[in-house]
């Protein structure tokens, strides 16, 4: 049905209001999309704009599939220290980056993979494989009792029960206060948040 309506939407040109809470349908069929939570605007923009550059955590979490993971962590001595272990360095472009402050590094299933090639490096414990053909996902477990969705294109995924290391690049890692807010800065080695 959504081909049939984006065919639609092209066939005609004019413009069209679509309502619905499938982020999926959202992303395949606007130009323009409006978050709304209870009654407010929360973010307004091209799909790939709340995508790539959400204003905050229900933004970021709500729009992808699967959701965007969260990592919690606290400010100390110009990194950010995560509850599971890295630490990640970062420059402050915004408030909210004060000594002690509760921080959150959000990451998207895509941008986390098996293997240790990244700057950033988190560990698992891995509960179930989703093999989905071409793309599978590993869902984890951290030592915090956290929750962490990679995804892996290799056919030959780590197995349920075993340990996992993940990464991901720096210039993916997005940071939000204890409100959920997007703290504009950089993290990792030259990454914007």
């Amino acid at each position: 049905m959504r081909v049939e309506l984006a065919k639609l939407h092209q066939d005609i040109g004019a413009t069209m209001i679509y309502v619905t809470h499938d982020q999926t349908e959202a992303l395949t069929l606007a130009d323009k999309i409006v978050v709304l939570r209870d009654g407010r605007i929360e973010q307004q923009g091209s799909p790939m704009t709340l995508y790539e550059d959400p204003a905050n955590e229900f933004v970021a979490g709500f729009i992808g599939s699967p959701r965007m993971n969260f990592l919690a962590g606290r400010v100390s001595g110009g990194e950010v220290v995560l509850d599971v272990g890295p630490r990640v360095p970062f420059q402050a472009e915004s408030s909210g980056w004060s000594e002690g402050a509760v921080v959150k590094v959000g990451v998207r299933p895509e941008h986390l993979v098996p293997g240790t090639g990244g700057a950033f490096q988190i560990a698992a414990h891995v509960d179930v494989v989703e093999n989905l053909g071409g793309t599978r996902y590993i869902y984890g477990s951290q030592t915090n009792g956290s929750s962490v969705i990679a995804e892996t294109r290799d056919p030959r995924p780590p197995q349920p029960g075993s340990s996992v290391t993940l990464c991901a690049c720096p210039e993916h890692l997005l940071a939000f206060d204890a409100d959920g807010n997007r703290l504009r800065g950089t993290l990792g080695r030259g990454a914007t948040a």
